[in-house]
């Protein structure tokens, strides 16, 4: 089981092999204004991935039947190509590096007034304007900051472009996002199923270490009105919490109407759909490091973000075998997810 667990746990970090530098390192280089645009795309797929997977189908609508699975769970959001690079304006403390970049473009060589001026750059924040990879952008570009121009002890500095070398696209251009789970079903009593989900903490390297857990519950109304349809129809509420290194704190609950039949018997087959309403919420938290005339100061970024799922449209179906069966679905969403499950039990 434990090779299971950091196999499902490595495909987090497939295309993160080569790293130099960890999640919270990079972060460490950028703004409060260009950490938020750098890191925007992966908050709502934390929260749409949370809140995929939890229903492959409607428990029965009897008084005590007994039904456990074990649920191997593998979920992913898709990401469009527009979300891997941005462009943004804010706050951002240039370094001494920047500031050296700055200088040299404008034709200002080191002498009598270069320190001074070099000082002022480095004595505030300055609005600008940033762009890059996001943090699913490409490894092979990183983000640059345009420096607006100025007029500094009677020199004027040239508009410049300088680029941040320890800050490209943390996932390479990775066009799904994965989170594996371990899900326990327990049902059905009173036309109730109870799920509990599960995934370790395990350190996977550059991300830090991770680890969720979750429940919910789903009850066939069909248990109160019998016969009030042809198919199986359920009411749930599922709840999941999900850390990704010391960066992110993620919280997620879905509220969801969900119907399903199953045709055959000792090998069956159940399609099922699901109409949601789901929130997620983001805790960001990092350092940034800048430099100022009185050496490098820091400051604690943190961020509470909304993910953008609100409604979700899931359609999926289920084999079932005697002990195992196998689902798919997939969520129609503003982030779209698609979800696969193996899984054990009677």
């Amino acid at each position: 089981m434990k090779q299971i667990l950091i196999i499902l746990a490595f495909i987090l970090t497939i295309t993160n092999l080569n790293r130099s530098q960890t999640l919270e390192e990079t972060l460490s280089n950028l703004s409060q204004d260009a950490g938020l645009a750098y890191v925007n795309p992966i908050i709502s797929a934390f929260g749409s991935n949370m809140n995929a997977g939890w229903v492959n189908g409607v428990p029965s609508a009897s008084i005590l039947g007994l039904n456990i699975q074990v649920r191997l769970i593998a979920v992913g959001s898709f990401f469009n190509d527009d979300k891997k690079t941005f462009l943004t304006h804010g706050e951002f403390w240039f370094s001494s590096e920047n500031a050296d970049d700055i200088l040299l473009a404008s034709g200002i060589d080191p002498g009598p007034n270069y320190d001074a001026i070099k000082a002022e750059i480095l004595s505030r924040s300055w609005s600008v304007d940033m762009s890059g990879p996001t943090i699913i952008g490409s490894s092979d570009e990183n983000v640059q900051i345009i420096f607006p121009g100025a007029e500094i002890q009677g020199v004027t500095l040239d508009s410049v472009v300088t680029t941040l070398t320890d800050v490209n696209g943390f996932l390479d251009g990775i066009p799904i996002f994965p989170t594996p789970a371990i899900q326990l079903d327990v049902g059905s009593i009173a036309g109730t199923r109870v799920s509990f989900r599960y995934f370790p903490t395990v350190d996977i390297g550059d991300v830090g270490k991770t680890g969720l857990w979750g429940l919910g519950i789903l009850h066939n109304i069909g248990f109160w009105f019998p016969n009030l349809l042809p198919l199986d129809i359920g009411l749930g509420y599922f709840y999941q919490d999900l850390d990704i290194g010391t960066v992110f704190q993620n919280k997620a609950n879905i509220f969801g109407i969900y119907a399903s039949k199953s045709f055959g018997m000792i090998v069956s087959f159940e399609p099922y759909v699901g109409l949601t309403y789901e929130t997620s919420k983001t805790k960001m938290h990092y350092t940034y490091y800048f430099d100022t005339p009185l050496g490098q100061q820091s400051q604690s970024i943190d961020v509470d973000l909304d993910g953008e799922n609100t409604v979700g449209f899931t359609i999926g179906a289920q084999l079932n075998l005697p002990v195992v069966s196998l689902n798919v679905d997939y969520k129609i969403a503003k982030i779209k997810t698609l979800t696969a499950g193996i899984n054990l039990g009677f």
